[in-house]
């Protein structure tokens, strides 16, 4: 019920019971006063006042005495309905007040009351509210949790694939790699065994043209050696002729000395110069006889110049000369 027309309702009741209350009181203090008015009228057992002789003085001073005396009854009546007039009123006040009190109770227990159901009614929404933020929350919470374990599923899938597709070029080159080395290998091996057998063949070309080489040298060589032979064994007949002339001109000009004794010898190194001079003569090994020796020494130089070769190796033999002269006796 709205606050205003409990008011109005509240408002309405204490005003009713205000007139009810007044109305009463109305009534009772009516009641008092007709009933004042009507007891002296109506007391039958009044004593019947006997006629004496008094003073004027005396009867105003009891006619004064019993309307005071009346007008202490009137007031004690007075002041008995005024009392209980004020007990009537007061108990109405109190009534009152205890029915205000009860009223204010009955509204404070109402206000409580909605104020209870109004604070029940905000903790039930405030809890709603809380419940069906805890509910928002929770399925937020559930739903980031959805969405981060889709996303970390996308995201394995996507590394998956990745490495999936990494992992298949990754062989996709390590077969187009092993196809490769395997073809540079198999180039390699035919190219090594195409070096191998252009090697073998150059190789078997070199043997055999070392061979003929060889075979032609050694026939060169033999021939050649022939005729080495040949011209040493002529050199070597010319060498011993010349020799033989160069120590036959020696010995027809040898002066031998005198009194040398017999087997004395002398070797001497003879070197000739172009034309058959002579340049050094060389005594090598002596006879002991100084004298033997010298004259041996004068008749090689006396007996130049000595037969000079035309042919070289013949002058490199003879370019140097040894010869041993002995004494016969």
């Amino acid at each position: 019920m709205p606050l205003k027309e409990l008011l109005q309702q509240k408002v309405s009741a204490l005003g009713l019971s205000v007139l009810l209350h007044g109305l009463l009181l109305a009534a009772v203090l009516w009641a008092g006063m007709t009933t004042v008015e009507k007891k002296p009228v109506a007391a039958p057992k009044t004593p019947v006042i006997q006629a004496h002789a008094v003073d004027g003085k005396q009867l105003k001073a009891r006619e004064e005495r019993k309307r005071r005396e009346k007008e202490a009854v009137a007031r004690k009546k007075r002041e008995a309905v005024e009392r209980k007039q004020a007990e009537k009123r007061k108990a109405a006040e109190k009534k009152k007040k205890e029915k205000q009190r009860k009223q204010q109770a009955k509204k404070k227990k109402a206000e409580e009351k909605k104020a209870k159901e109004k604070r029940a009614k905000e903790k039930k929404i405030k809890e709603k509210k809380a419940a069906e933020k805890r509910k928002a929350e929770k399925k937020k919470l559930e739903k980031q949790k959805s969405d981060k374990k889709k996303a970390d599923k996308k995201k394995a899938d996507k590394k998956k694939a990745d490495k999936k597709k990494a992992d298949k070029k990754k062989a996709e080159v390590a077969r187009k790699a092993k196809e490769k080395k395997a073809l540079e290998k198999k180039k390699l091996e035919q190219k090594r065994a195409a070096e191998r057998k252009a090697k073998q063949k150059a190789e078997a070309a070199r043997k055999q043209q070392q061979l003929e080489m060889q075979l032609d040298a050694e026939m060169e060589a033999e021939q050649e050696l022939m005729q080495a032979s040949r011209r040493q064994s002529a050199m070597n007949r010319e060498l011993s002729q010349l020799r033989a002339t160069i120590r036959q001109q020696i010995e027809r000009v040898w002066s031998k000395p005198r009194n040398t004794p017999a087997g004395r010898t002398c070797k001497v190194r003879v070197n000739l110069l172009p034309g058959g001079e002579v340049g050094r003569v060389t005594v090598l090994v002596g006879s002991g006889n100084e004298v033997f020796d010298a004259s041996v020494e004068q008749a090689v130089r006396k007996a130049a110049p000595f037969p000079y070769p035309d042919s070289v190796e013949l002058r490199n033999e003879v370019r140097e000369l040894e010869m041993t002269f002995v004494h016969e006796g």
